[in-house]
């Protein structure tokens, strides 16, 4: 028997729960908010992650220009000293004027021992290299060392000057360096417009005169 009282079927009325056709548009609004929700905290915590790799690439390429800044003070004899020499391990290598252009970087450090610092191209490292017997040959007499990852680009500048001897001497040194942050932290849609950190540093050797 159907209750027929407008008052009790406006009761049963107002006590309707949701339909499922209400139930599904309100799932689909909170999955978009969640969604746009995750996205926002994700893309914060790569652009975070970002920023924190590339200070860290920049404070650690400093401390290598540094590093290497004074070894070139602190050192003697240092190459290439002929654009034929310095072929001879970079075929790249140019020259203009009195400076040469080169992927490496030779000279005689206080204990008498040869150092080179070498950029490979194909790891993209920065490596140092100790020679104890003055000659460079790459077997297990070096002692090499990675200095610094991420280089794409790396060019060392040596100027020279023959004095009354006859004896090369190096009057300026510079480094230029290109190097990229870590792009496993970084958003896609960053890595394909990351900024290189180039650092530019020169000096002049303290012992002009060897």
């Amino acid at each position: 028997m159907v209750n027929s009282n407008p008052y009790i079927q406006r009761r049963y009325h107002q006590q309707r729960g949701l339909s499922l056709v209400e139930m599904l548009v309100s799932l689909a609004i909170t999955a978009m908010l969640l969604t746009a929700t995750m996205v926002a905290i994700d893309t914060s915590f790569r652009a975070y992650a970002s920023a924190a790799e590339s200070a860290s690439t920049q404070a650690s390429t400093r401390m290598v220009i540094n590093r290497l800044l004074m070894m070139i003070r602190n050192s003697t004899a240092h190459g290439p000293l002929t654009l034929t020499e310095a072929k001879d391990f970079d075929t790249n290598a140019t020259q203009e004027e009195s400076t040469i252009t080169s992927n490496f970087l030779e000279m005689i450090d206080p204990k008498g021992r040869l150092i080179r610092i070498e950029h490979n191209a194909s790891e993209n490292t920065l490596y140092l290299r100790v020679d104890q017997n003055g000659n460079f040959t790459y077997d297990n007499s070096e002692l090499a060392q990675p200095l610094l990852s991420g280089v794409e680009k790396a060019a060392f500048y040596t100027k020279h000057r023959i004095n009354d001897e006859g004896i090369y001497q190096l009057e300026r040194g510079s480094i230029d360096l290109s190097v990229v942050p870590d792009r496993d932290n970084t958003l896609a849609i960053e890595s394909a417009s990351q900024s290189t950190i180039r650092v530019i540093a020169s000096t002049m050797p303290r012992r002009i005169d060897y």
